[in-house]
């Protein structure tokens, strides 16, 4: 993060019923959680940086639990990936549809993200933002075991954050046509949101008074005892930023790390895993009710922009 303050099975469309395997049990699960933690941010991938084996590695883990899950691959030529280059280095955005339902919001986008590289050269980046990859593994599979929505959710792994957010700018400049930003209504971001204990909280920034994200964040709060929450704020600096500057709201989960921030000890055994579950459930839980509210969420995006 940029912030101042597994099975290959054949590809399927959302609709279709994926492999038991990916979506049966609990991906919230602690061992779960912590086993996909451990090999994105295992010394083999030294950190995941843009070109290198690691981020090669990392982006093949996420595609095949986006293509197990049975995600729409909405990337280049029918794949998950949307290429680009980074100071002369080839990397990826990911990304995976699951068609919203309903035949009057079904065109309206929810996404949800966290970016896959880090820094490399032994900053193995296990906060950040491995975390923020397996808390959106965990809500992808979460919503799977469930009902479709019934807005769309655009599942994307930005690459190539660190480096100044060059990935989700690069989406913005070139969105996939099947997804146009218009549709946008918000987006909900998961960077560092496994190291909880550092200042005990989880901020919830961007989701302001009278937001559509506001309003149903508020809702679950109290079924979350043991994290502290602090909801609303302005950030900066991360993947949220070229869609607010379009306008679209955005709710940014973020834990502060003041030891091991762009640190070479930010590895998986700092992290806590037990709030790092918790916010999780709850970041799912915002997502789900934003796929399915009857909040006019596109009137609220054209009202209030993303009140920055």
């Amino acid at each position: 993060m940029r912030w101042l303050v597994i099975v290959s099975v054949a590809c399927r469309v959302a609709t279709a019923a994926p492999s038991n395997s990916c979506v049966s049990g609990d991906l919230f699960a602690k061992d779960a959680i912590h086993d996909a933690l451990a090999f994105l941010a295992s010394p083999d991938l030294d950190g995941r940086a843009p070109g290198t084996e690691g981020d090669r590695k990392a982006r093949t883990f996420i595609t095949e639990r986006f293509r197990c899950l049975g995600l729409t691959p909405a990337g280049d030529d029918g794949d998950f990936a949307q290429a680009f280059t980074t100071e002369g280095h080839a990397t990826a955005n990911l990304i995976g549809v699951i068609a919203g339902s309903d035949p009057k919001v079904g065109s309206e986008i929810v996404m949800i993200s966290a970016h896959h590289d880090h820094l490399g050269a032994g900053h193995l980046g296990a906060n950040d933002d491995a975390s923020g990859v397996v808390a959106l593994l965990a809500i992808a599979q979460a919503i799977r075991q469930g009902d479709p929505p019934k807005r769309t959710l655009v599942f994307t792994a930005f690459g190539a954050e660190e480096a100044g957010m060059i990935g989700s700018t690069f989406y913005a400049a070139h969105p996939p046509e099947s997804l146009p930003l218009a549709n946008v209504v918000q987006f909900v971001e998961l960077d560092m949101v496994g190291r909880h204990s550092s200042a005990d909280l989880v901020a919830a920034m961007g989701a302001f008074k009278g937001f559509g994200a506001r309003t149903l964040l508020d809702k679950h709060l109290k079924a979350f005892p043991k994290i502290h929450v602090s909801v609303g704020g302005k950030a900066r600096g991360s993947d949220f930023q070229p869609f607010c500057m379009l306008g679209v709201p955005y709710t940014f989960f973020w834990t502060p790390d003041h030891r091991c921030y762009h640190e070479t000890c930010d590895t998986v055994d700092r992290i806590d895993m037990p709030h790092l579950i918790d916010i999780a459930r709850l970041a799912g839980a915002l997502v789900r009710d934003l796929g399915d509210t009857e909040l006019d969420l596109a009137a609220l995006r054209a009202k209030r922009g993303c009140g920055v």
